[in-house]
């Protein structure tokens, strides 16, 4: 079979597989036996299709299976859409296992965006070791936090009763040079309006005005 022709059917498949998985019918959308009686090798848009396909349809162990099966074929799978998909159904630590600690091991390296994901996660169960734990390791690591893992940690800490926590976080942005958008100020005035500290929120207030316009 030729490169073009090869190249035909892979994008035929895939379009195939997309289709199913965006309706659900998953039992459809596994093609990838086919593809292979028919000499034609699966790519990373085939296999990511179908992991985020099984995901969404919480059909874990499938995820996992293709997941696993493109690992050996020494394609990347987006294991941040994998991440996402069991944190929003609370498989937090399925999602660290099976994914994030596979990055960290065989990479691609959690970027920021891996670390908000599984951070979101925690906070949304409200395990502050987790939180913690992980933002260490983004620390160690030398990822730079972006607005979103900001906002996560001072909402976690703030509905936690760690006010004290939450601002600090939030004067760590400032000594980093990140300027807060008016998403980070609208959760550190809401936490400072918790602490009873008006005056503070405020200020916050007038400062972020100044700043976003």
């Amino acid at each position: 079979m030729g490169f073009f022709e090869q190249g035909a059917l892979v994008v035929t498949y895939c379009s195939i597989i997309n289709g199913f998985c965006r309706s659900k019918t998953m039992d459809k959308a596994e093609r990838l036996q086919q593809m292979a009686d028919a000499g034609v090798q699966p790519d990373s848009i085939t296999y990511n299709s179908l992991i985020h396909g099984y995901s969404t349809s919480v059909m874990w162990k499938e995820s996992v299976r293709v997941f696993k099966e493109m690992s050996s074929s020494g394609l990347l799978p987006d294991c941040n859409s994998l991440m996402d998909a069991l944190c929003k159904h609370g498989r937090i630590d399925s999602s660290k296992t099976y994914f994030f600690d596979s990055m960290l091991q065989k990479g691609p390296k959690p970027d920021a965006i891996s670390y908000g994901i599984l951070l979101h996660g925690y906070a949304t169960a409200g395990c502050l070791t987790g939180i913690n734990n992980l933002f260490n390791l983004m620390v160690c690591e030398g990822i730079v936090p972006n607005h979103h893992v900001f906002r996560i940690l001072i909402n976690a800490y703030s509905r936690c009763g760690m006010m004290d926590k939450a601002m600090l976080i939030f004067e760590e942005i400032q000594k980093q040079g990140v300027s807060p958008d008016s998403v980070t100020f609208v959760a550190v005035i809401s936490t400072l309006c918790r602490m009873g500290k008006l005056d503070d929120a405020l200020d916050k207030f007038n400062h972020m005005v100044d700043i976003t316009g």
